[in-house]
């Protein structure tokens, strides 16, 4: 699958509910409950076991994208009862959505309407097809089998991000280029140390506490909030700081 587009992302994008015509194929419901890691993904042009072949994307909406790939995001299952959670195992839950199973395919309840994806499971191999919003393809995502630590994911439930795993050296942004040519400078009144160390206390702190961390700012220490999203740790400045918001973020 990757980095790039996981099965959840293209849920919420989606302009079409996948029809049941064919879902008279598969005779069984497979059993998915348990923990799913992400193996590979590739683009296809079809669904084999239903003969299903991808639709044209609607002129009208469609969006031009460099590659398909370019916003692809790696994701890992948890099936549990009738609930599906999209996680990047050991880090962060994504999603949480009601989720159950009718011959080839998996129903998805969102906020405004029920989604439907192809779906097979091949030995111990779960397959999940997820249609194109630009193309006339399907992402084709392979996930076998795992034991997660259920006390990680406790704390991926409960707050969203398991902190404690974030410990370590980060590394300050000054310059990067995303979203189709979009590029970012930092632009900031202050000196910047190139790299901090977020320790594992300040870390198991954060889960419940204020998120409030201190960088050597122009040579003091200055107080920050902070929050993790999308494999970058950001920093807000406290109110000793007037100006907008710096998006001041550092990588792993």
């Amino acid at each position: 699958m990757n980095v790039p587009h996981s099965f959840i992302y293209f849920l919420a994008l989606s302009f079409s509910v996948l029809g049941q015509e064919s879902a008279n194929v598969l005779p069984s419901k497979p059993n998915l409950e348990g923990h799913w890691r992400l193996l590979d993904a590739e683009l296809v042009d079809e669904v084999p076991f239903l003969t299903l072949r991808a639709p044209e994307p609607d002129p009208m909406t469609r969006v031009n994208e460099d590659s398909p790939w370019d916003s692809y995001r790696r994701n890992d299952l948890v099936f549990e009862r009738d609930t599906m959670y999209s996680v990047i195992y050991p880090i962060e839950m994504l999603h949480a959505t009601k989720y159950w199973l009718d011959a080839g395919y998996v129903h998805v309840e969102t906020k405004d309407s029920v989604l439907i994806y192809p779906a097979e499971l091949v030995n111990d191999t779960l397959i999940l097809y997820t249609q194109l919003r630009s193309e006339a393809q399907f992402f084709k995502e392979r996930y076998v089998r795992t034991t997660f630590n259920d006390s990680i994911l406790g704390i991926m439930k409960k707050y969203g991000v398991n902190y404690p795993e974030l410990a370590g050296t980060w590394f300050l942004i000054r310059e990067e280029d995303y979203d189709y040519g979009t590029h970012y400078e930092l632009k900031f009144p202050f000196t910047l140390p190139d790299s901090i160390v977020l320790t594992r206390q300040q870390m198991i702190s954060a889960l419940e506490l204020e998120k409030k961390f201190f960088i050597r700012t122009s040579g003091v220490n200055r107080d920050y909030s902070f929050y993790y999203e999308d494999m970058s740790m950001y920093f807000i400045p406290g109110k000793w700081f007037k100006g907008d918001d710096p998006y001041i973020h550092f990588y792993k």
